[in-house]
């Protein structure tokens, strides 16, 4: 499971060259993400999509019963 996410931007320079931007992090601790899609917003920045769940409740819960009533939720992540 990865603890960290990073984020690239990508883009193409003046000579039409893809051009990789240094790394951003993009960490959400106690949170399983089961599907990442990147989202067509034409010139816009860029968005994401993700079907995450957050397990702070289910692991802190020795009987198991918090796990049941864990929600996944749809997140939009939106670069500057």
């Amino acid at each position: 499971i990865e603890k960290q996410k990073f984020v690239y931007v990508m883009n193409r320079d003046a000579a039409n060259k893809l051009t990789i931007s240094s790394p951003l992090e993009a960490h959400k601790s106690e949170t399983l993400i089961f599907s990442v899609v990147g989202v067509d917003v034409g010139f816009d920045n860029p968005v994401f999509a993700m079907i995450e769940m957050e397990y702070t409740e289910a692991d802190q819960d020795p009987s198991g019963e918090a796990a049941q009533d864990v929600e996944k939720k749809l997140t939009y992540y939106e670069l500057d």
